[in-house]
């Protein structure tokens, strides 16, 4: 049983609920499983939490 961590800035449900859906399909077609053997987890943060090139999202 697949357990998939998204990490990712905080996001309203609605796209998470569509981000699961994409995710799930696609391991059940690719990896044939069902889907209650899939397990998808969002760890999120806050842009001044997360920095890329040296620099935080959050003075991007």
């Amino acid at each position: 049983m697949p357990v998939i961590h998204v990490e990712t800035f905080k996001s309203d449900d609605d796209k998470k609920a569509d981000l699961v859906a994409e995710i799930t399909k696609l391991f059940c077609e690719k990896m044939n499983l069902r889907p209650e053997q899939i397990h998808v987890v969002f760890d999120e943060y806050e842009p001044n939490n997360w920095a890329t090139g040296g620099k935080l999202w959050s003075r991007m």
